[in-house]
């Protein structure tokens, strides 16, 4: 596999690259079902109310029942006032999701002011029924900013929560071989003929692999380089020890997870999860396999963390993944809930440095989900998400993201941070990455957005795998012979525990693997104050 990062004189000739309308293509719609299950909707340009003056918005999905607002206005009696003051004239008014305050974990309260949580909207009982629309009402609120008759601060912090998704292609691949249509290399004549596409409408497949485990040292007498995935979890495979669902990871498997971080984003899920559809996330596990138990078709995502834990495995064996669920098995993830899970990880970090504890720290964030903003001047309203980002690259905490799988130039965030103006003192930038084929050339994969803010490139089509060993859908082989123990191959069985994948979401990880062999190569880990973390991530990088 291969991994290649952009060099400082390459990035400066991208940075004069102007984005071209022409490869900027239309986002295909995710299933009504989906939008459902989730609570979300499709902001649409051509009926989305925009203040007066400013571009139309740019297609995004997203949940109107909701808005993001940092914790510490939430609470201030005045600011959320002033809030519905404004929202009354269209009938709605916003409640803190968590009544009591601040963010419950590991059974006590953790005050986070900053955190953007969730503000649930409700229809006003004086009022006509109308239709509840956090955009509408965000529009609204900024016209009055301007107007001055609410302060424009407060409003600049308030912002939709965007569903992310790990592959925005909808239908859970980078190129959609079911015959629904709608991604680019279907409505230019690659369609189920690509050679991107497998089997069942999904580009992964159950495959063998003869090979032992890559090995893993002894507990070495330093600290291992720690690669936090923020994900669909995990599940059963003989690589990490796990034999079922029965228990967390072993000691020393190279797996580990965050049961405070867990139980924080299930909290958020229950407290919103009342007024607002919600699927929850209860544990690390990466379950259920099938959102459709009538049915029995394995999700889209289903075992896609695992299988990132794995190509970390593999490219960097002496690493440990922390695996943290966020994302649901049918590849979507709430914004609240990762940015939640990321201001939980920069305090686990502060606590590893302030207080020189190295069996806290984490060194490498890999993110393989994103979503696209309904407008690039809309990043000076929803700085959340860059905050968040901001705040670990502050700490010294390398921060690796996949650049999407749309065939696009669009910004997909949060890997289009990469080109954002670092603070003093601070880590390298955001690390995106584009995917490139398994060939000679390592050309770059049809499906892989690209763009100046792409700053890394690595193997992320035809990438083999660990998979849950217990996931079988419904699918089987399609001819048998009876009485002879033959029959064609069972698409569904993944019972030998590996597969065949494709996506930007797997190029992120090898690259974060990359990252942190060059850590190990750096010296003694051990040592975590802020000021020697800041360092080595930035030598790391240099160093390829």
């Amino acid at each position: 596999m291969v991994v290649r990062f952009v060099r400082e004189e390459t990035v400066e000739e991208a940075e004069a690259f102007t984005e071209d309308e022409s490869t900027i293509n239309e986002l295909p719609s995710p299933p009504r079902q989906l939008l459902d299950r989730h609570g979300a909707r499709v902001l649409d340009p051509a009926t989305a109310v925009a203040v007066a003056g400013r571009p139309a918005p740019r297609t995004t999905v997203y949940r109107p029942g909701v808005f993001l607002i940092p914790d510490r206005y939430l609470r201030d009696q005045r600011s959320l006032a002033a809030i519905n003051g404004v929202l009354a004239r269209i009938g709605i008014y916003a409640t803190p999701a968590v009544p009591d305050g601040g963010t419950k974990e590991a059974g006590r309260v953790q005050p986070l002011e900053d955190l953007p949580v969730r503000a649930l909207l409700h229809v006003r009982e004086d009022v006509d029924p109308v239709v509840v629309d956090c955009w509408k009402a965000l529009q609204l609120l900024r016209s009055a900013a301007e107007r001055r008759e609410i302060d424009p601060e407060l409003v600049a912090r308030i912002s939709v929560e965007h569903l992310l998704f790990t592959t925005p292609v909808f239908g859970g691949v980078p190129w959609e071989t079911s015959g629904l249509g709608g991604t680019p290399w279907e409505t230019s004549g690659f369609g189920a003929g690509s050679s991107y596409g497998r089997t069942r409408g999904a580009n992964r497949i159950p495959v063998t692999l003869a090979a032992d485990p890559p090995y893993r040292g002894k507990e070495p007498a330093h600290r291992r380089p720690v690669i936090a995935v923020l994900d669909t979890g995990i599940g059963p495979h003989p690589w990490f020890g796990l034999a079922d669902r029965g228990g967390p990871p072993p000691a020393g498997a190279g797996l580990a997870v965050a049961p405070d971080i867990q139980a924080a984003i299930l909290q958020a899920q229950l407290a919103s999860g009342s007024t607002l559809p919600t699927q929850l996330l209860t544990d690390h596990w990466d379950a259920p396999t099938t959102g459709q138990p009538l049915i029995g078709d394995v999700d889209t995502d289903t075992g896609h963390g695992l299988f990132i834990a794995g190509i970390v495995r593999q490219a960097c064996p002496e690493a440990d993944t922390l695996a943290i669920r966020v994302v649901h098995s049918d590849g979507v993830a709430y914004e609240a809930d990762v940015l939640l899970a990321l201001h939980l990880l920069a305090d686990r970090v502060r606590d590893a440095q302030a207080n020189n504890r190295p069996e806290k720290m984490v060194d490498i964030v890999s993110l393989s989900l994103g979503y696209y903003e309904e407008n690039p001047a809309d990043i000076a309203y929803t700085g959340q998400f860059g905050s968040a980002i901001a705040e670990l690259l502050g700490l010294g905490v390398l921060v690796v993201a996949a650049a999407g799988n749309d065939a696009t130039t669009r910004r997909f965030y949060p890997a289009a941070f990469a080109d954002q103006p670092l603070g003093s003192g601070s880590g390298p930038q955001v690390i995106s990455v584009g995917a490139l084929n398994p060939d000679v050339t390592t050309s770059k994969a049809l499906f892989s957005n690209e763009g100046p803010w792409v700053r890394c490139w690595a193997t992320g089509a035809g990438v083999v795998s660990t998979y849950p060993t217990d996931v079988r859908g419904t699918a089987a082989a399609d001819h048998e012979v009876p009485g002879h123990g033959r029959n064609s191959f069972d698409p569904d069985d993944y019972s030998a525990g590996f597969a065949v994948w494709d996506g930007t979401s797997f190029a992120a990880p090898l690259a974060a693997a990359e990252l942190g062999n060059a850590l190990l190569l750096s010296g003694d880990l051990d040592t975590v104050d802020r000021e020697t973390v800041v360092k080595r991530a930035w030598t790391a990088l240099g160093s390829l």
